[in-house]
């Protein structure tokens, strides 16, 4: 697998601002930042090395709780 960094350019060889990232030839995330794409590359070539740290995955039941405001209470204030 060769992961590469390099300045995006766009379909008809315009050169952005903007940083890629390539895996075997195919473009996997375009990001802003130079220090963005870095870290895209380095997440996918690193596997879980330490011991201490968990990779997230979906879980097959997502709980989700709604985020309900208590009626009668302002979120902002007024004059």
């Amino acid at each position: 697998m060769k992961v590469e960094v390099a300045k995006y350019r766009k379909p008809d060889g315009y050169l952005t601002r903007y940083w890629s990232v390539s895996v075997d030839g195919e473009l996997l995330a375009v990001t802003l930042y130079r220090k963005g794409a870095e870290a895209v590359a380095r997440a996918i070539t690193n596997s879980n090395q330490d011991p201490h740290v968990t990779t997230l995955q979906d879980s097959a039941k997502p709980v989700i709780t709604p985020c309900k405001p208590t009626t009668g209470l302002a979120s902002y204030r007024t004059r």
